[in-house]
């Protein structure tokens, strides 16, 4: 049981997500053994263990957990309640749900980890639209949360709402501007509504801080197909399209011949 519990631990330490894994070690091995000998990392082991259980679908394994934690905490706990909450997530019954985190966030309406169950909750209902509501009133509180920002942006991207779904790309880029992705979903906005010479020019950026980022190598491409003043790309054109050959002779020669094919399609188009 020691070596389980180990890798558990080195697991919640390196934030490391291996849920099936975790699962299957409490399968084989923790849930027949008396954890007791633990101590308070008992409890640690249990709630590791439920939310797993959570994301691999194991209801009954997460129930068992829960129970087990109830026995023990009040269940006026808060880390109780939210666990409790989210079980009630994972067999749809969100109205309980949302009335335990609603009732949550009166207590504490700074509180990051509710907003963002509650965030999760409308998404899961595909309530998109309050979702969205929610995530900007989060935002009012944790302005430089990326995954928030990044969330928003993805949700926007949901309902075609470009305009502020590339507002939310651009915070990403100020949070973080050496982040060659975020450069790369601004770009692919942009092309998304016609703004091409900003999707270019940020296609470009992209590769200066990551050259192998194929998809900047193809958007700028796209973009110049696109774009009215090809004339003065095409020398930059020539050379990301050697760029693309030759990562696919390295890689995946056998598809060589066709991509050729379909760049001097794009280019010549």
């Amino acid at each position: 049981m020691q070596s389980a519990i180990e890798k558990l631990r080195k697991y919640r330490e390196e934030n490391y997500r291996s849920h099936d894994e975790v699962i299957e070690l409490w399968k084989t091995v923790l849930s027949k053994h008396n954890l007791s000998s633990l101590g308070d990392e008992k409890w640690l082991v249990l709630e590791q263990v439920f939310k797993c259980a959570l994301h691999c679908s194991q209801q009954s394994i997460a129930f068992e957990c829960l129970e087990q934690l109830k026995k023990e905490f009040k269940s006026t706990s808060h880390r109780v309640s939210v666990l409790n909450a989210m079980y009630d997530e994972s067999i749809g019954d969100y109205e309980k749900a949302e009335q335990v985190y609603s009732t949550l966030l009166k207590d504490n309406e700074t509180d990051a980890t509710i907003h963002k169950r509650k965030i999760c909750l409308l998404k899961e209902q595909n309530k998109i639209r309050d979702a969205i509501n929610e995530l900007n009133t989060y935002l009012e509180l944790y302005q430089v949360d990326q995954e928030a920002w990044g969330e928003l942006c993805e949700l926007y991207l949901l309902e075609h709402d470009y305009a502020k779904a590339a507002f939310c790309a651009e915070e990403l880029i100020l949070i973080n501007p050496h982040n060659h992705l975020n450069h790369e979903r601004y770009a692919s906005i942009c092309y998304s509504y016609d703004k091409y010479e900003f999707a270019r020019a940020y296609y470009f950026s992209t590769i200066k801080f990551n050259p192998n980022n194929m998809r900047a190598l193809y958007g700028i491409l796209l973009t110049s197909a696109n774009m009215k003043s090809r004339s003065a790309n095409e020398n930059s054109n020539k050379i990301i399209k050697e760029q693309i050959l030759q990562k696919y002779k390295e890689s995946m020669p056998d598809l060589l011949p066709f991509v050729e094919k379909t760049l001097q399609n794009l280019i010549s188009s």
